[in-house]
């Protein structure tokens, strides 16, 4: 009679990719193409395309193999986070679920997905909400040390990144890299401070003074326990420094060789950028991240390809000189076009297909566990 009751349990999250959704995701998406091309619409296409003509297809190999090896990288940190907390989920669905990030981040505005989408993964693998979140903000929090670390570095080669660019991107990067920082302390916030919960619960309490808000107050003793579960998970992990130095360490390595993929297309557009010269570049791709991070588009579309141009043209300026003044843009361009579509839309097509794998996969298991066989219908056994 026990099998036959767990094997009737059903899970009760609701699925968030109902069909208004995917509708949703894909016009994102398109949004996305629009944005890139309208960007490149602002040059010469012509001459973006003719310095492609002559592209070194091995560095762009090397460039998609640097893409690869982050992308396998990534998912890392929260494997070892997942071990040091202790959560009952095998390594590789927990590797599958930190690759889904990519897909949902890259076609949500403000990278706003990936977070929500793991948690249901997570919840689908047993996993009760309050312990992955945990997981994921400490995740989170890892990941943007890392990536406000490398833009901060990147500061020392500022004078070369924007030698080249537009005079009105200047306010445009200062605003990117205070939003950057500041996301990073109200991240830290959230998994450590106490006033800050007692502030978030005191604020749903007011709310519920209003008719709209009606359905909150039977709610606000969970959601404070809830809170305290993702503190309590987040100080947990932290406390593990090893753990927590280990994934910050496998994240480091993740976004350097992401941001080297810059280094292999400049030299597959011919441009005989140095090895010793392989830091800067790095340092320039997180630059011009960073600085337009905060463009509530899909993957901060429109924004990150106007930023990597400008940049990426100064480099190509700094390390060849004055005599291709008059193609750098076209070069710079091209270069932008290759990297955006190997770190973006390559990227988000593999996290893709690891979230297409987890939802067959969860289906598959679902099936299995409603079919009751008929020999345990009459089964009466205790066990």
């Amino acid at each position: 009679m026990g099998r036959n009751l767990r094997l009737e349990q059903k899970d009760v999250q609701k699925n968030p990719m109902n069909a208004k959704k995917v509708a949703l995701f894909i016009l994102y998406a398109f949004l996305a193409v629009c944005l890139l091309v309208t960007v490149l619409s602002f040059n010469d296409l012509p001459s973006i395309f003719e310095q492609l003509r002559t592209i070194d297809a091995r560095y762009v190999c090397l460039a998609a193999l640097s893409v690869l090896i982050y992308m396998a990288l990534y998912p890392l940190s929260l494997c070892i986070l997942t071990k040091a907390k202790g959560t009952r989920v095998s390594m590789p669905m927990a590797y599958s679920i930190a690759m889904i990030e990519h897909f949902f981040n890259g076609i949500t505005p403000l990278a706003t997905g990936g977070q929500p989408f793991q948690a249901h993964m997570f919840s689908k693998a047993k996993v009760k909400l309050s312990e992955s979140t945990g997981l994921l903000l400490t995740n989170l929090i890892i990941y943007f040390i890392v990536t406000t670390g490398f833009s901060i570095v990147g500061l020392v080669y500022a004078d070369v990144f924007v030698s080249a660019a537009a005079a009105w991107w200047i306010p445009i990067i200062v605003i990117g890299y205070v939003l950057n920082a500041m996301v990073l302390v109200v991240m830290v916030l959230l998994g450590t401070s106490r006033r800050l919960r007692s502030g978030l619960v005191r604020f749903l309490t007011y709310l519920c003074k209003f008719s709209i808000f009606s359905f909150l107050p039977p709610k606000i003793e969970s959601l404070q326990a809830y809170f305290e579960q993702v503190q309590e998970a987040f100080r947990e992990l932290t406390r593990k420094k090893w753990s927590f130095v280990l994934a910050l360490i496998s994240k480091i390595l993740s976004f350097a060789f992401l941001y080297a993929t810059t280094f292999f297309i400049l030299r597959a557009m011919h441009i005989s950028v140095p090895f010793a010269d392989l830091c800067m570049v790095l340092l320039g791709t997180s630059f011009a991240v960073t600085a337009v991070g905060f463009v509530p588009t899909p993957g901060a579309s429109g924004g990150v390809e106007g930023s990597a141009g400008q940049v990426f043209k100064s480099i190509i300026l700094f390390v060849v000189g004055s005599s291709i003044v008059s193609t750098a843009s076209a070069i710079a361009n091209g270069v932008m076009l290759i990297w955006r579509l190997l770190s973006y839309y390559f990227v988000m097509l593999l996290s893709l297909l690891f979230y297409v794998g987890l939802e067959l996969y969860f289906a598959k298991k679902a099936k299995k566990e409603t079919v009751v066989p008929p020999s345990d219908a009459t089964d009466t056994t205790a066990e």
